[in-house]
């Protein structure tokens, strides 16, 4: 069938009563046709634009919730750590530093650990077991000594 050109079959019933008519439909008619319906198919969904913005507008605010429920998340997790950090008495930078875990049993676990070690430190105190002890059995620092003076000259 030739582009410009389309065919239909219809029936009609003429005078005489029995005869059938072929109509034949030309490119400005189609397009006519194709046209009106276009124009019916906007016009039942005149409103798609305005609904895909809303729709872009929902899936910002889905992104909004989300972001609020990370936030109020992290907010909730720091109340809790501060709140066994107190409770263990550490430092605000042990707190941030070394509680980690993001449930209140570890937290409690890594508090109460810190808690013990730093008890531990304090009864210890600093100890450095051979600060300003000196070696008075003599031994190979004798000799090393008793040259150093001569080289330098000194007196006993």
């Amino acid at each position: 069938m030739p582009e410009n050109e389309a065919t239909s079959t219809g029936t009609e019933t003429g005078a005489d009563g029995g005869g059938q008519q072929e109509q034949s439909l030309t490119q400005a008619d189609v397009d006519r046709i194709v046209k009106d319906r276009v124009a019916r198919v906007q016009a039942k969904y005149a409103d798609y634009e305005e609904l895909k913005v809303k729709a872009e507008g929902a899936k910002t605010v889905e992104e909004k919730l989300a972001e609020l429920e990370g936030k109020y998340s992290a907010a909730e997790a720091r109340a809790l750590r501060s709140d066994v950090a107190a409770k263990y008495g550490l430092s605000v930078e042990d707190r941030d530093l070394f509680l980690t875990g993001t449930d209140e049993a570890t937290l409690t676990a890594q508090a109460k650990r810190l808690a013990d070690r730093e008890a531990d430190r304090k009864k210890q105190g600093n100890v450095a077991p051979k600060e300003g002890a000196t070696d008075t059995t003599g031994g190979p620092s004798k000799d090393l000594r008793e040259f150093t003076k001569g080289l330098f000259g000194a007196a006993d």
